[in-house]
């Protein structure tokens, strides 16, 4: 029977699919997916799972124990001992390694990018004045995971997708921009506390030598901040 060896790794940022779609190119298949609780599952397989080796079996020859001499013991000599035949050692097969699941997606958490939500201006927000809005987290993330001894290359995109409290909703490919080529702007026409939640999906490909394939499913990272909007003095003027 050969090795088979079997990597879950369960991230912290969501995913689980019972069933992963995989590529295989000789013994080793790999799956890459995501799931509805934002978690990052890799699969690694090395060997084929109920495959039986093509060496013919050995059979074991029966060993044959000596049969112990009879000794003749004379009363005034000491007693002989008897003969001890030593028992044979069962064999120790190799324990088989173990790959720590919890340190691995640890690891690859802190790999994955964090931010922030931005606005401009930062204090004194009006209602009907436009709001500029930023998030430090960029719109791709690279990494590589070593799994089995297997490299495996992930290559994700993110799409930003915009709650600002009042019902406004917007979804863009871009993480917004500073002032003057703001991209993301919305502004309030009631004064305030407004939680602004912003959602980033992160969805790509994964690559493996000279296989690679969509990552099923989409990992989410969620962010939020209050900002207050104020009422703008009005003056009649005639």
């Amino acid at each position: 029977m050969r090795r088979i060896g079997f990597f879950l790794i369960i991230l912290q940022i969501f995913i689980a699919t019972p069933v992963v779609a995989k590529e295989c190119v000789g013994d080793t298949c790999i799956g890459v997916s995501a799931n509805d609780k934002d978690h990052l599952v890799i699969t690694v397989e090395k060997g084929k799972p109920g495959a039986k080796s093509s060496s013919p079996s050995k059979t074991t020859k029966p060993v044959l124990k000596p049969t112990p001499k009879k000794t003749t013991w004379i009363p005034w000599l000491p007693k002989p001992k008897p003969t001890v035949i030593p028992k044979p050692k069962p064999s120790q097969s190799a324990k088989p390694k173990k790959i720590s699941a919890i340190s691995l997606a640890d690891r690859v958490s802190k790999m994955l990018p964090n931010g922030i939500i931005l606005n401009q201006p930062t204090s004194a927000i009006l209602v009907r004045e436009p709001i500029n809005f930023i998030t430090t987290i960029p719109k791709e993330f690279h990494a590589v995971i070593v799994v089995l001894e297997v490299p495996i290359q992930i290559d994700l995109k993110a799409t930003y997708k915009w709650d600002f409290g009042d019902g406004a909703k917007i979804e863009s490919a871009l993480p917004g921009a500073p002032f003057p080529a703001g991209t993301i702007k919305h502004g309030y026409a009631k004064p305030g506390k407004q939680n602004v939640k912003l959602e980033v999906s992160w969805s790509g490909v994964w690559r493996a030598g000279t296989i690679s394939a969509p990552i099923d499913g989409s990992i989410t990272q969620r962010f939020s901040k209050e900002i207050e909007v104020y009422p703008a003095d009005t003056r009649i003027t005639r």
